[in-house]
């Protein structure tokens, strides 16, 4: 996955997104989202896009905290240490969603006191090929391994994916806004509300240019 991938999806994940389970099978993470502003070719009741995204290959994954409150979510784990399943939905702190970005873990997760660490198979002496790191509710978590992968459904997203699912999700995005108030006004969609802009006359010639 390049760079521009990553910067793509720490946005569409982190404007709106929620954390919305984890899964562990021996070795192999999944870390699932909702409401990502990725377009969705498969469901034509909406336009946002549910992913998935796998770390495998000498995986790690820790959680910081300040507060025993903070991780009782744990509590809803099925399974056993090396294999389990956790359902929830959390929010994202938005633009706090990083890939293969130390300086980020290094300046926010120094303010929490406490790590729980559940898969470790770097000990400190290298770190993994990829890792994801972001904010959730007054917890920091923590994610690597050697390969990764991101899924939508069944498949897998490539960086050209990426790249025109988002560039999709935003042409709907600004044609939302355009017919607003407008007889063709789209059923009302709370992503594109979090964000509104206002499209004068002046730019009705520009967004005409793109076909929505």
């Amino acid at each position: 996955m390049n760079s521009k991938s990553y910067l793509i999806l720490e946005d569409v994940i982190s404007d709106a997104g929620k954390w919305t389970s984890l899964e562990l099978v021996n070795d192999t993470i999944y870390i699932d989202f909702s409401s990502v502003e990725l377009f969705n070719n498969n469901d034509s009741s909406r336009f946002d896009s549910d992913i998935s995204i796998r770390f495998s290959d000498n995986s790690l994954f820790s959680i910081f905290y300040n507060n025993k409150e903070d991780i009782d979510f744990l509590n809803l784990i099925k399974g056993n240490d090396d294999n389990f399943s956790i359902e929830f939905n959390k929010n994202l702190e938005k633009n706090k969603f990083k890939f293969q970005n130390m300086d980020f873990i290094n300046s926010e997760f120094s303010k929490f006191k406490n790590e729980m660490i559940f898969l470790d198979n770097f000990n400190n002496k290298d770190n993994p090929d990829f890792i994801l790191s972001f904010l959730s509710e007054d917890i920091g978590l923590c994610f690597g391994g050697n390969s990764l992968n991101v899924y939508m459904g069944l498949n897998e997203l490539t960086d050209n994916d990426i790249l025109i699912l988002s560039n999709k999700w935003a042409q709907y995005y600004l044609s939302y806004w355009k017919n607003k108030g407008t007889r063709k006004e789209y059923d009302y969609d709370a992503i594109c509300e979090l964000n509104p802009i206002n499209i004068n006359k002046k730019s009705i010639n520009l967004f005409n240019k793109f076909k929505f």
